[in-house]
């Protein structure tokens, strides 16, 4: 991604060269300072409830009216649980604790130039309430789920593993890679818990 103006002074930017090798970061003439653009982080968490996963349909733009898995930018102070946690509350009214989230799956994904940090966690209840964010929100099993009115489709393939996470009772660590040319996704840390038993999935 090239970042052209200095966003303090407005100077044209230049690609800094450190020991005589151009860097993926600029340089401000005029700051005398390199300016960098760093990805953004989004937290995300991925919600069961028995088989079923937490699905939020959008009312923000951009993807207004589509579906996707809670998640959004961590905000400055946040740990990233604490930031996956706090986009469950905003946008399906779901109250975890930090705590009782548990890491997932890392990715990159280059042609945004984001890094994303997904959690999982279990709840007893499909209990959820759309936020001002959301239009919409509820508990979807694999079948049933909106893909065809899904908000980011490039990331389908990591929810389908997390059904498939489900179906199996087991839960590793999982990295993912996006490109514009490629999609890679590994189990870093192999899954050998079983999954917490817990009471059937109830509505309320």
């Amino acid at each position: 991604m090239q970042m052209n103006y200095c966003p303090e002074c407005g100077a044209s930017l230049e690609r800094r060269v450190v020991a005589g090798e151009p860097r993926n970061h600029w340089f401000c003439r005029t700051c005398k300072v390199p300016r960098h653009d760093h990805p953004m982080i989004v937290v995300t968490c991925f919600v069961a409830c028995g088989k079923r996963l937490l699905w939020v349909q959008r009312d923000l733009e951009p993807k207004r009216g589509l579906w996707a898995i809670p998640g959004g930018y961590l905000e400055s102070g946040e740990t990233l649980a604490q930031g996956a946690a706090r986009e469950l509350r905003e946008e399906a009214g779901v109250l975890l604790s930090p705590e009782r989230l548990a890491l997932y799956m890392t990715g990159t994904i280059t042609f945004i130039n984001q890094v994303y940090v997904a959690f999982r966690a279990t709840v007893e209840t499909t209990d959820c309430m759309p936020g001002v964010e959301s239009q919409a929100c509820g508990f979807f099993a694999r079948g049933d789920c909106p893909w065809e009115h899904v908000a980011y489709p490039e990331v389908n393939d990591s929810i389908r593993q997390v059904y498939d996470d489900l179906d199996r009772g087991t839960f590793g660590v999982w990295q993912a890679q996006m490109s514009q040319s490629r999609y890679l996704l590994q189990e870093v840390v192999q899954g050998g818990d079983r999954a917490v038993q817990k009471p059937p999935c109830s509505s309320r």
